[in-house]
């Protein structure tokens, strides 16, 4: 076999076999593409693991019983007080029913002027 890479009088030297080169630059590409791939495959299977470790698939019993408790509330009459202006307000709770039964009403009677 001839040799691939052979020096002038110059002492430059020729370009090697087109067909090694050829065959360098694909296994190349393979081997980058492979790489790229497996660490795709590792930061996404990580990142998956990280978020279900931190998700909580549960709800938490105190916002059970807060919801419990809301309901409770829209179902019958009460008072509450809150701040308007800086300055206490009482307000009357009336049931979400009656609400809505007062609703229809005044939709109903702006509707009949």
């Amino acid at each position: 076999m001839a040799n691939h890479a052979s020096h002038d009088e110059s002492g430059q030297m020729d370009d090697p076999e087109m067909g090694s080169t050829w065959f360098y630059s694909f296994v190349g590409i393979i081997f980058f593409i492979a790489f790229c791939l497996a660490v795709s495959v590792l930061f996404f299977g990580v990142q998956r693991d990280f978020v279900d470790e931190r998700v909580v698939d549960e709800k938490p019993a105190l916002a059970a019983g807060v919801k419990l408790s809301q309901q409770s509330l829209l179902g019958q009459y009460g008072t509450y007080a809150e701040d308007v202006d800086e300055k206490k307000v009482e307000r009357i709770r009336i049931p979400i029913d009656r609400a809505m039964e007062i609703m229809a009403k005044g939709a109903t009677t702006k509707q009949g002027e």
